[in-house]
């Protein structure tokens, strides 16, 4: 069946076409459609099943290098080093498939979690639906701030902008007419349509669905492009490259080794099996693993402190973050307006609005004024039943309570026409019929409304609006925006029924009617969450849009600013080049009268400086500000282009979950570097015992299977629990980390070198009098194997914290790194008593006082570490206070 050209279509052919009408479907209509039609989904790739995910765990460079050792070693007839090299294999496939599976299966709910809604005509009237739950005949009812979520022919249009660069390019808004285009007309040229995937920007409208899921635009271009694999983030580049490094050094050192083995006179088949395991031993094969799952980990910590991360990248950027610019409404305010204040020339009412008061007559045609001057709208079935713009909604708010039939007052004064807001000129009008007259109702920024005023209503007279009363109305309004409120002017004018609507140039003779007050208040505990962040090294910056006065008192209630501190507005930054904004930028604390450009160049800046910024928003206007900053946040009230182009969204609107997610960012870092460090540390301490034993002529103190099992069986339990650390307490203490700081900085490889050298001096002696003590070599290897062991499961301890020695905090904070110790001590006692692997790892039982030594030694080393890492931090201390002084 050919698609019918809809654009080209009128009205009433397209409403034919669909057999359907201006009206909406009704409920059986849609579900019968919805049988038809399918789901308004976008074809996408469906998650692996779970063989896949399993087989491609085979595919890991480090999985082919023992899959190839195990070969090897069954072509050399060893079959107890194949049966370890496989069961390590199984071991560590198992657990990465398990981590991933549990990751695909976590992402899916993480999405199922932001699911958009429509607004439709169903049954008569406006109801809220999923998304998906659209069909080709439904009736958009499209607002400012919504995303358009099907393709749809426009019924209805008032001053309605479509953004549509996400499939024209086309970055300026497109103002949408319910005319027929021509059949040739491209895309962008389709004025009487809107697309999925776009969003409107201004105004109101209605439009008839008439193409769902893979029949949309966006649905064509789902369809031909495969769906993009998530990159590897930059973290995951850098241990890439990390991985790379040290396999090419462990090569180098291993052929280096093997032909030292052969000159002093080893074999070559024990060499070349020693050189294989060697190379596996040396390469932390875990680390990948331990990143996904610290990754992981760290979203699921993040989602219960009510922050959903839509990007993996920005849980490792969050423990970055050292500027919060927020635009107020939403994290540091309530992110709800609300009438605070309404002022006529004979009355003042302050919310909460007093009950028994009678309302003059100024004050009643204010409160019609509120109802029926207003877009906003009552919608049966969402779980906010207001929906239109914040001011809109609290205007019809404030009505609502004073228990006025806004139903019965819009039947009975129906609207005859309009001016709608724009933001250029500030203001609304309607015009609604009154018996023989009509009543234009006029409301917008009181430094526009005023001059449109010739008259002012006094105790239901209406007398000329005196140069001298204008003056006391300007002081009036100052005074209430010092207050940190946005101040509306209202007015009224009767004209015939007979005279043709007003247009913007013949606005005059209105009577002022009075002032209406909002306020967004203070969030609880906003000024608290400020000065946590500020001790985190963490500022907070304030962009909005707002009065500079009303932002400076917020910016006074909420501690960010000094009485004397100036603010900064919009016009000002026009004037700056970026090199001069970039110079004044860390003296500036709040931006007032700012535009979505502005946001972009106050983010830019401080990005210049060398600051990883996370920018809030709800707005469609924060859009590309969200986009440009390091970490976008939309507050989960806000509008979907904000979600869509942040990379968190907040679902709380609280200041403090920022702070929070940021809290679980370093954490994350934190526990990266901690695992990274042990498997590195662990290798070297193997490498150095290895090696150092070839050069020396001695005997090889384990042997590859024994190796295997240590690196790839009994420390992986410890591993998995070090990724599950908790925060250390001083984790908000401190300054946020650089921009680019590596995992391995040059205090870790120092920590690294600190581990392996204590551990190998004591292993060496400790290997040296065994040798010149025992006879049987097996005996030796049996010791070596459990000293080796044991060093690894008890010097994670060290790792625990970087900042603190084991004698500063509790190490038996994390239960399950303790449970991890045990699973690993169990696994090496099993395989030293267990007949099965004393034949398979050619090892002996070990006597109590042979574990007791060995146990004694694991702690002297581990009190040595930190004895050393205390001498290192004290010598660092000392440094910085240096340094500050």
């Amino acid at each position: 069946m050919v698609t019918p050209s809809w654009h080209a279509l009128s009205l009433d052919d397209t409403l034919t076409q669909l057999a359907a009408s201006s009206q909406g479907l009704t409920s059986a209509e849609a579900a019968v459609r919805a049988q038809t039609y399918g789901r308004n989904v976008l074809p996408s790739r469906t998650s692996d099943p779970w063989w896949k995910v399993f087989a491609r765990q085979f595919v890991s460079p480090m999985i082919l290098v023992l899959l190839v050792a195990a070969a090897i070693s069954l072509l050399l007839r060893d079959l107890v080093d194949a049966g370890v090299i496989v069961a390590a294999v199984g071991i560590n496939t198992l657990i990465g498939f398990v981590q991933e599976y549990k990751a695909n299966r976590a992402l899916v709910h993480l999405r199922s979690l932001v699911q958009p809604q429509s607004i439709v005509l169903r049954d008569n009237k406006e109801v809220s639906v999923m998304a998906s739950a659209l069909v080709p005949g439904d009736v958009l009812v499209l607002h400012t701030g919504d995303r358009v979520t099907a393709d749809a022919r426009i019924l209805t249009s008032v001053d309605l902008n479509v953004n549509e660069s996400a499939l024209t390019g086309e970055s300026f808004p497109v103002r949408k007419r319910d005319a027929a285009s021509g059949q040739e007309a491209l895309l962008a040229e389709r004025l009487n349509m809107v697309y999925a995937g776009t969003s409107v920007v201004g105004g109101r409208g209605q439009a008839v669905v008439v193409a769902i899921g893979s029949q949309t635009e966006l649905g064509h271009i789902a369809t031909l492009v495969e769906e993009t694999r998530e990159v590897r983030t930059p973290l995951q580049q850098q241990l890439g490259r990390l991985a790379r490094w040290m396999a090419t050094l462990v090569v180098g050192l291993v052929a280096m080794l093997f032909v030292v083995g052969i000159v002093s006179g080893r074999t070559v088949v024990e060499m070349f099996e020693m050189s294989v395991a060697l190379s596996v031993a040396a390469i932390p094969e875990g680390l990948v693993v331990s990143v996904t799952v610290i990754l992981a980990i760290g979203m699921q910590r993040i989602l219960r402190r009510k922050s959903l991360m839509r990007r993996l990248v920005a849980a490792e950027t969050l423990g970055s973050v050292s500027i919060i610019c927020s635009d107020k409404t939403g994290t540091i305010t309530q992110g709800e307006m609300r009438v605070t204040h309404l002022v006529t020339p004979a009355q003042t009412w302050v919310y909460p609005f007093p009950a028994g008061n009678e309302p003059d007559a100024a004050m009643r045609k204010l409160f019609e004024v509120m109802a029926l001057c207003n877009d906003a709208v009552m919608v049966e079935g969402d779980p906010d039943p207001l929906r239109g713009s914040p001011t809109e909604r609290a205007l019809l708010a404030a009505v609502l309570e004073q228990h006025l039939d806004v139903r019965t007052l819009a039947f009975e004064r129906p609207r005859l026409w309009e001016i709608p807001f724009e933001s250029a000129y500030k203001y609304m009008v309607t015009a609604h019929a009154a018996g023989e007259k009509t009543e234009i109702f006029l409301k917008g920024a009181p430094d526009v409304v005023l001059p449109f005023c010739s008259m002012i209503q006094v105790d239901g007279n209406e007398t000329g609006l005196a140069p001298e009363r204008r003056a006391e109305l300007q002081e009036q309004l100052l005074s209430l925006t010092r207050q940190g409120m946005r101040l509306m002017a209202v007015a009224s004018r009767s004209i015939s029924s007979t005279h043709p609507s007003l247009s913007r140039e013949a606005l005059e003779g209105f009577t002022f009617l009075g002032f209406i007050g909002l306020r967004d208040p203070l969030r609880p505990q906003v000024r608290e969450q400020i000065e946590a962040a500020r001790l985190a090294g963490i500022r907070t910056i304030i962009a909005t849009g707002d009065h500079p006065e009303t932002a400076r008192a917020i910016g006074l209630e909420a501690g960010l600013v000094l009485e004397s501190d100036s603010v900064v507005v919009g016009s000002d930054l026009d004037a700056w080049s970026d090199e001069e904004l970039k110079r004044r930028v860390e003296q500036i604390s709040i931006y007032a009268r700012v535009e979505p450009r502005h946001k972009i160049r106050i983010v830019n800046a401080w990005q210049a400086c060398g600051e990883v910024v996370a920018m809030t928003g709800d707005g469609v206007n924060d859009a590309p500000a969200l986009k440009a900053a390091d970490i976008g946040v939309a507050v989960g009230s806000g509008t979907e282009v904000a979600k869509q182009a942040s990379d968190m969204v907040i679902l709380n609107n609280d200041l403090g979950t920022i702070t929070a997610a940021i809290e679980e960012g370093r954490v994350v870092f934190d526990n990266i570097r901690k695992t990274t460090v042990y498997l590195l540390a662990d290798s070297f301490t193997e490498i150095v015992l290895i090696g150092g034993s070839i050069l020396m002529g001695l005997p090889i103190p384990l042997l590859p299977a024994q190796i295997l099992w240590i690196n790839l069986v009994a420390d992986s339990f410890p591993n998995i629990g070090l990724t599950l650390e908790p925060a250390e307490k001083d984790v908000m203490k401190l300054p946020p980390r650089p921009r680019h700081e590596p995992v391995l900085n040059r205090e870790m490889l120092l920590i690294i070198f600190l581990i392996g050298a204590v551990t190998d001096l004591l292993l060496f002696v400790l290997y040296g009098w065994l040798l010149g003590t025992i006879d049987d070599l097996g005996e030796i290897r049996s010791i070596m194997f459990a000293a080796v062991g044991i060093d690894s499961l008890l010097y994670i301890f060290a790792v625990k914290s970087f900042r603190r020695t084991i004698f500063q905090i509790n190490p038996f904070s994390n239960p399950w790194l303790i449970a991890g110790v045990g699973m690993g001590f169990g696994l090496m006692l099993f395989a030293l008593i267990h007949p099965f692997f004393q034949g398979l790892f050619e090892v002996t039982p070990l006597s109590l006082s042979d574990w007791g030594l060995l146990l004694m030694i694991g702690v002297i080393k581990l009190v040595a570490i930190e004895l050393a890492k205390e001498f290192f931090l004290h010598k660092q201390h000392k440094k910085s206070l240096t340094l500050a002084v």
